[in-house]
């Protein structure tokens, strides 16, 4: 029997608990927290595994329009890049061509925000609305993701 992902990270989580971390001496302090923090990350990725590909692809989506927006401010070569980041995302199929073409487009975003940060005024002003825009929804979005890292006082909610 071939065990599924969410057994094989199982066995990692016991391996660390139950063999690594015992195995370090006291003063082993550094090691003993990061062997605990990789514990807590593999049981996040445990009861996140299904969402896994959907949440990536919600993070594509949320890019594309991102950089739709920002592609009417963008100077020629920024709009070329964003142009071709934005047609890449279209034909992302596979989990690795969705982070591909997330970094590809988070990559020529950059590009246009270099560009436009030595514009007027007007236009730097018309990239942070669209920006802050953007990471409004999104964060909200990552803040439900990443509730079990418990970094949040309350719960999330839409605003």
């Amino acid at each position: 029997m071939i065990p599924d992902t969410d057994e094989r990270l199982a066995s990692v989580v016991r391996a660390l608990t139950d063999v690594v971390l015992p195995a370090l001496p006291p003063e082993a302090g550094l090691a003993m927290e990061q062997v605990q923090l990789s514990i807590g990350q593999l049981q996040i990725l445990r009861g996140q595994l299904d969402s896994i590909l959907s949440y990536e692809a919600d993070e594509l989506a949320d890019a594309v329009a991102l950089g739709g927006e920002l592609r009417g401010l963008a100077g020629d070569d920024a709009a070329r890049a964003l142009d071709d980041a934005l047609v890449g995302a279209k034909t992302a199929a596979t989990p690795a061509e969705i982070r591909g073409a997330r970094k590809a487009i988070h990559a020529a975003i950059d590009v246009v925000v270099t560009t436009l940060s030595r514009r007027p005024y007007a236009d730097r002003r018309r990239l942070q609305a669209a920006i802050i825009a953007a990471e409004r929804r999104r964060v909200l979005k990552d803040r439900r993701w990443y509730a079990p890292f418990g970094f949040d006082i309350a719960p999330p909610t839409e605003a």
